[in-house]
């Protein structure tokens, strides 16, 4: 494979994506198991793709070369794999130089704080994501249990990111009042909150609902945009690039970054990449940089970690 140094010159050179959040799978169900249960899609619907459109790390890579993303991070796909991580870090070990590895582990599990350590130490991961639903009481207590505490500290002493993703979607305030004690806690690690941390919407229509302002002030809490939140916004009539604006505004673009969704979210890698430079239409050349490509390599590049 070509470096990236070594191809020709891009179209988009002065505009330059990478990728926080792709999903990739295989067809290759005897080496890699599914586990397709309780799934935000049905189980055909995933069998079906799995069979038919698998997403793999050559595919991904090839629609990155094609529409101008440098490099990025595989999200693992927990509707497929759950907590199966083998297909994701053997993708990325096989291509280093451009696909990173954010894995899933569950957080009320006694060895993950263990697992993530040893995923650190023996796979170079560059981060860890973290994902549940609401408490028969309207709680989250998974963000905070005993194993997901110590998995706290294993991240905050390796200084590894972790994303956080809450059911069901919209603000939840039970959840950003956990989510911001957790970030208060523990300064040293980048809590990115995926799909905007379900952001909802201002009373202008023009931004994110006052829900989440407790986590605005809080420097190492950070912002994912996906094509998840640019469906919805085209479903709401929210217009994309007003949004992002005014979520910058709130922020900053240093604290905001892209990730397609892809192998997820149903679109064409050329639909959501064009979504994605048409949101940052009205930030700033330099924010735009932030927010298109800046803040996620910092965070999930791979090389040199």
């Amino acid at each position: 494979m070509r470096s990236i140094a070594s191809q020709p010159a891009s179209p988009f050179a002065d505009d330059m994506l990478f990728d926080a959040h792709a999903h990739v799978y295989t067809g290759d169900v005897a080496r890699y198991p599914v586990n397709t249960r309780n799934s935000f899609h049905s189980e055909e619907e995933l069998h079906r793709r799995i069979a038919t459109n698998p997403i793999t790390p050559e595919r991904l890579l090839a629609e990155w070369d094609a529409q101008g993303v440098e490099a990025g991070a595989g999200v693992q796909y927990s509707s497929i794999y759950k907590t199966d991580n083998s297909f994701l870090l053997d993708s990325s070990d096989r291509f280093p130089d451009r696909l990173s590895a954010v894995v899933i582990l569950d957080a009320a599990d006694p060895a993950t704080p263990g697992k993530l350590r040893q995923f650190i130490l023996e796979r170079n991961i560059v981060g860890l994501r973290l994902t549940g639903g609401a408490g028969p009481e309207g709680d989250y207590p998974w963000l905070c249990s005993d194993a997901a505490i110590r998995t706290w500290e294993v991240a905050s002493e390796q200084w590894l990111p972790v994303a956080l993703m809450y059911t069901p979607q919209g603000p939840a305030l039970a959840a950003i009042d956990r989510i911001a004690a957790l970030a208060r806690r523990f300064p040293d690690v980048i809590l990115g909150l995926d799909h905007l941390g379900w952001p909802g919407m201002d009373e202008a229509g023009e931004g994110p609902s006052p829900a989440l302002r407790p986590l605005f002030d809080i420097p190492n809490v950070f912002f994912k945009a996906t094509s998840i939140n640019y469906r919805l916004f085209g479903q709401q009539g929210v217009d994309a690039a007003r949004f992002v604006r005014r979520f910058a505004d709130l922020v900053g673009a240093e604290r905001m970054m892209w990730g397609s969704d892809f192998g997820n979210t149903l679109q064409t890698y050329a639909e959501m990449t064009q979504a994605a430079r048409e949101s940052a239409a009205l930030l700033s050349p330099a924010e735009r940089r932030q927010f298109l490509h800046g803040t996620a390599h910092r965070l999930y590049a791979r090389t040199g970690r």
